[in-house]
């Protein structure tokens, strides 16, 4: 059913399965995948900075359109903890006239990226739900490793 869609976009916890999800959707459908944390590697280290997250997901914004127009699909997998970091790509999805759904990834895997704990408990506390007028074209996924 996923593969009916022009873009899919993951939101999860660190270490929920989403970078996992979107490269099987990539590698098994032909998906573009798109995540902010590929802004934040220097010299092919990661290095997260708080102070760029709003420009990691407007670039993440501007290569999902960029991709759909031209005729592409997507995955975009972010955390999406706030609604704000995934409505430039909800606008670029309606934009570009394309179908597009929510996965919530809620598997437990650890993070790959070193999140502490405690940072991941606050991001759980400000997590917003969806909107209702969203509940129709959203559903979730748990995703098991292997």
């Amino acid at each position: 059913m996923i593969h009916t869609f022009d873009c899919v976009i993951l939101r999860g916890l660190p270490g929920s399965g989403k970078s996992t999800f979107a490269k099987r959707l990539a590698a098994e459908h032909g998906f573009t995948h798109l995540e902010a944390d590929d802004h934040f590697y220097v010299k092919g280290e990661y290095r997260f900075d708080p102070a760029r997250a709003a420009d990691a997901h407007a670039l993440v914004a501007r290569d999902a359109l960029s991709a759909m127009l031209g005729g592409q699909r997507i995955v975009v997998a972010n955390t999406h903890v706030r609604l704000w970091e995934m409505a430039a790509v909800v606008g670029a999805a309606t934009l570009a006239q394309k179908r597009f759904c929510f996965v919530e990834c809620r598997g437990e895997f650890g993070n790959v990226h070193g999140v502490p704990a405690e940072v991941i408990a606050a991001m759980r506390e400000r997590w917003e739900a969806l909107p209702d007028g969203f509940a129709a074209s959203a559903f979730e996924r748990e995703i098991s490793a292997g």
